[in-house]
């Protein structure tokens, strides 16, 4: 076999076993070091004031879930701001209907629809408190999630940001069930693995609390970015503070239950991380930052295994035509019961981890099987559609709208 070609498909073979191995070994050791016990919660008398953003579009149908949910927090000193981004429904209504006359709601009505970011903004700057958690219309937060948040964000003075843990509430179709395993066994062991070294790449839109002056400081959300919140963890990064996660800090969050609505959510996550990489890879390559370049040598290693998958397909093409004329049968196979193996045990380790949260997760072993084929699968092509074309060509000069496809049959889908 031509040793180029030999080059090319071991790193394609090579590379999902080795990131598995090492989400799996760094979730081990948070829980091992953060895990065990709950953490320390602050009393009433330690709570620092935290104001909850929920930015919304069109959201009437899920909004009052969301707010109820966040002013029912156990938690002392709150204020909770919906972000109302010009919708064109009775979003607004439902919010202050779901809030009922709490004086710690408000809603921040923009008649102009300019975009999540944007809004958040708005609420970063027209926030009562110093520390900010921001969350999606379609959430629902646990109640002492917030003090789970706090608790681990007053752990040390450089932590700027605290990426809390989703779970997938919408479970009645297969593609629901993959996601699942997906929120336990790759997003749960990588935002563990990273919290290790206090580089959590995604603090993402669902759940996460900031520190205010930190995220003005580096100029708010990018309104261009197509996954503002990837960006702004970047750039809280590159000015030297810390991002955590914590596991206890519970959310509940529906996902895509069609096919349309989880292709567009993947293409825009596709797109928001290569846009992320084009703005921001030359600057982190420099030696100041190099506690990131795990983070963004994962990131970058990703689309070259998406471009040498998509190169290996088309060999195995030309492989089946020509009677494996190349001679890599074998090393298919091989490769495949490795696949099955490192897969297996990352799904088991995932959902021992998260079983003390969701013991509901154990069932979706029974989709285990056709798991990894369809993550990889969706994942790889969206990559290929957005991710590969906007790491070379950057942002759009327009700002990001709320373009993700609304599902009506059933739930909604998750915006984050």
């Amino acid at each position: 076999m031509w040793a180029p070609l030999k080059v090319l498909l071991l790193f394609v073979a090579l590379y999902p076993v080795a990131t598995a191995a090492l989400w799996i070994a760094g979730a081990l050791v948070f829980r091992w070091r953060d895990e065990r016990t709950p953490g320390v919660e602050p009393d009433a008398a330690h709570c620092p004031g935290v104001t909850v953003l929920i930015p919304a579009f069109n959201e009437e149908a899920t909004i009052a879930t969301s707010v109820v949910a966040a002013l029912g927090s156990d938690y002392p000193v709150l204020e909770v701001i919906v972000l109302d981004d010009g919708s064109e429904d009775e979003t607004e209504r439902a919010a202050v209907a779901a809030a009922g006359g709490d004086p710690r709601f408000r809603v921040l009505r923009d008649p102009v629809n300019r975009g999540k970011a944007e809004q958040l903004n708005v609420g970063f700057r027209t926030a009562t408190h110093d520390l900010i958690v921001v969350t999606d219309a379609d959430a629902h937060l646990h109640p002492r999630a917030i003090r789970r948040l706090v608790g681990r964000i007053q752990t040390s003075p450089m932590l700027v940001a605290v990426a809390g843990a989703p779970h997938v509430t919408n479970r009645n179709r297969l593609i629901c069930a993959l996601q699942v395993l997906e929120a336990a066994s790759i997003i749960g062991l990588i935002r563990r693995t990273q919290s290790v070294t206090g580089r959590v790449g995604t603090v993402a839109g669902i759940f996460g609390l900031f520190r205010r002056d930190a995220v003005i400081e580096v100029g708010g959300y990018d309104g261009r970015m197509a996954t503002e919140d990837i960006d702004l963890t970047w750039r809280l990064l590159m000015a030297g503070g810390h991002t955590a996660f914590e596991p206890y800090a519970l959310v509940g969050m529906e996902v895509p239950s069609t096919m349309k609505a989880l292709w567009a959510q993947r293409k825009r996550w596709a797109r928001g991380q290569g846009e992320v990489l084009h703005r921001h890879l030359r600057r982190v390559s420099r030696w100041r930052h190099h506690k990131m370049w795990m983070l963004s040598l994962e990131s970058v290693l990703s689309v070259v295994w998406v471009m040498c998958l998509a190169g290996s397909v088309v060999l195995a093409f030309l492989n089946t035509v020509l009677g494996d004329s190349l001679g890599h049968f074998g090393f298919g196979l091989a490769w495949g019961v490795a696949i099955s193996i490192i897969a297996t045990i990352q799904v088991l380790v995932a959902l021992y981890l998260n079983f003390r949260y969701d013991r509901w997760d154990v069932r979706s072993l029974l989709v285990g099987a056709i798991y990894p084929l369809a993550y990889w699968m969706i994942s790889a092509a969206a990559a290929l559609h957005s991710e590969v074309l906007s790491t070379f060509r950057g942002p759009r000069e327009r700002r990001v709208v709320w373009d993700v496809p609304r599902e009506v049959e059933d739930e909604p889908p998750s915006r984050g």
